[in-house]
């Protein structure tokens, strides 16, 4: 494997890994096709995406960097969604076959990989409280203490704002708007797709 290893890549895989490229709106694979692969994110986002009957795109979930994508599929015979990149993206991918091998053999892995599972719950269950509030900026305050890190709960956004607005179950223009105001007054420092809390609410929260 060329590059570098995300740091939450499991050292165990890097034998059997492989490095894949994306471009905007690339699929990565189809529903009704047969899972080969395990993929990681590297760098970028990739959404899993379901269509309604009028052709509307579901989004089930949004894959960001240090996530599996579809984990689900190890034990399945078909994928059941779509794969798209929101935008460039770097995927790293392990055949099936050889994860399937290394949970066998490797009990440090199989500890690794259940840990690994356990946290992306924790952060699916995040993600589904975050969309329980009620307003846009209650989302993006939770949004920011749950995934954000350092003392001032700093994230980068993966892909555009409008995917961010997706992930919220905002409209860009709401998302746009509380934005603009958080940073106003003072409770937001937004640097392009770079967002913190500003010094005065991060220390009003460690009080």
């Amino acid at each position: 494997m060329t590059g570098s290893r995300h740091p939450s890549f499991p050292l165990a895989l890097l034998p059997c890994v492989s490095r894949l490229e994306l471009q905007p709106a690339q699929r990565l694979f189809r529903a009704g096709t047969s899972p080969r692969h395990i993929h990681f994110i590297e760098q970028g986002a990739v959404r899993l995406v379901r269509h309604g009957r009028q052709g509307e795109e579901v989004v089930l979930h949004d894959a960001r960097p240090g996530e599996f994508l579809a984990e689900a599929s190890l034990d399945s015979l078909r994928y059941h969604c779509d794969a798209v990149a929101s935008g460039a993206s770097v995927v790293l991918r392990v055949a099936k076959a050889d994860f399937q091998r290394l949970l066998t053999e490797d009990a440090a892995f199989e500890r690794t990989w259940i840990a690994l599972l356990g946290a992306q719950l924790r952060t699916a269950r995040a993600r589904i409280e975050r969309l329980s509030l009620r307003s846009a900026e209650e989302r993006i305050r939770h949004l920011l203490l749950s995934e954000g890190r350092g003392p001032r709960c700093e994230l980068e956004v993966a892909g555009t704002l409008k995917d961010l607005a997706r992930q919220l179950g905002l409209t860009h223009e709401s998302l746009y708007r509380t934005l603009a105001r958080m940073q106003k007054d003072g409770v937001i420092d937004r640097q392009g797709l770079r967002l913190r809390l500003t010094q005065g609410e991060a220390s009003q929260r460690m009080t």
